[in-house]
């Protein structure tokens, strides 16, 4: 079963992803809102991601590396690169991929991680060292996998977070090092996020009846190429938050412009309104 990650295995694996503009932060909303996944950065020691609600503090001696490429049309994003200031003899990749724009079947981290697994046991000259485990982190469930080949030996911890698969993917020179820097991920902790609990995520949220109003974006830019969308839509059924992942500078705009017309039928937690987080896909077709 290849559920989700292809593209996130050929970017671990062999590091080529082809990616063009990447996506601008516009919002109307609270500051829970206000938070895109590729917000985080290196501070203090720590990467620290508010959209996701974690923190990784580095290993003694790690620092920020390189940025990576910007999301790719299904919603796969490369958020970090950490590299040693020393000998450059490891890295870890932080990657996530949005749940909302994958194919194929659904399941959750543990059925991803096993994918995955799967997926490097049909690479020649690459051999599984350690089957998925689960082990836990701040309560959170992390799926662990070790595998090596052509001299380098790679772990990658997987978790499941507002509808994305966060992945931390080490790469060393030697299995001692991949262990030590494999207890480092025993430090990740798990927060709500900029103070506030995140909404509730909700796949296909923005279709059917659930939308009240419906404006189309001006078409612009290239044609027939999906552009994936997040948005927030508040509890009063109003967009609050859009997050057009991969577009034009042109494209966005219409889309944004075009979003924030949008009504809902408000969603409901326990008979509650409550606001909710969804996606959808654009594609400019020249006669939207």
């Amino acid at each position: 079963m290849q559920r989700v990650l292809y593209a996130g295995t050929a970017a671990v694996l062999s590091g080529w992803l082809a990616w063009q503009t990447g996506a601008a932060i516009f919002h109307r909303g609270t500051a829970v809102f206000l938070i895109n996944p590729q917000d985080g950065k290196v501070a203090e020691g720590s990467y620290v991601n508010k959209y996701f609600g974690l923190t990784y503090p580095l290993p003694q001696g790690w620092k920020a590396g390189e940025a990576g490429p910007v999301p790719s049309q299904s919603a796969y994003y490369v958020l970090a690169t950490l590299i040693p200031d020393f000998e450059q003899n490891a890295t870890i990749l932080v990657t996530a991929q949005d749940m909302f724009f994958t194919s194929g079947a659904g399941g959750g981290a543990a059925d991803s991680a096993r994918d995955f697994q799967q997926a490097v046991s049909n690479i020649a000259g690459m051999t599984v060292d350690r089957d998925v485990m689960e082990v836990k982190v701040a309560s959170q469930p992390v799926y662990r996998v070790d595998y090596s080949g052509v001299g380098l030996f790679r772990a990658t911890f997987r978790t499941e977070i507002r509808c994305h698969f966060v992945s931390f993917n080490l790469t060393a020179r030697d299995p001692a090092l991949r262990t030590r820097l494999a207890q480092s991920f025993d430090h990740l902790s798990f927060t709500a996020g900029s103070g506030s609990r995140p909404p509730p995520c909700v796949k296909d949220y923005a279709d059917g009846d659930n939308v009240l109003q419906r404006v189309g974006p001006l078409p612009v830019g290239p044609k027939f190429i999906p552009i994936p969308v997040r948005i927030i839509v508040g509890a009063g059924g109003s967009v609050k938050h859009v997050h057009v992942i991969r577009a034009t500078d042109d494209q966005r705009r219409s889309i944004e412009e075009a979003l924030y017309q949008w009504k809902f039928k408000p969603y409901e937690i326990n008979g509650h309104p409550s606001p909710v987080e969804t996606g959808l896909v654009f594609k400019f077709k020249g006669d939207n």
